[in-house]
């Protein structure tokens, strides 16, 4: 079995919330939960992952602005 791929704490599958600052990124899209498509590969410019929201769009944020949501 293969493990899943990572950068940093970003795993493939996974999902985490949006938190751009204001005035960066989508503005309308903070706060909203997206799942991790692809993620940077580790040495290579700025870490950017490839993420889809539950609309179905898709965007490349950097990985800074994904926070892990936790289980309850």
């Amino acid at each position: 079995m293969t493990q899943p791929q990572r950068y940093r704490w970003l795993t493939v599958g996974d999902h985490y919330t949006y938190v751009a600052r204001p005035g960066k990124g989508t503005d309308a899209r903070r706060g909203e939960r997206c799942e991790v498509v692809t993620v940077p590969r580790s040495g290579r410019g700025p870490g950017n992952a490839r993420v889809v929201f539950a609309d179905g769009h898709v965007a490349i944020v950097p990985a800074g602005v994904l926070r892990k949501i936790h289980a309850p």
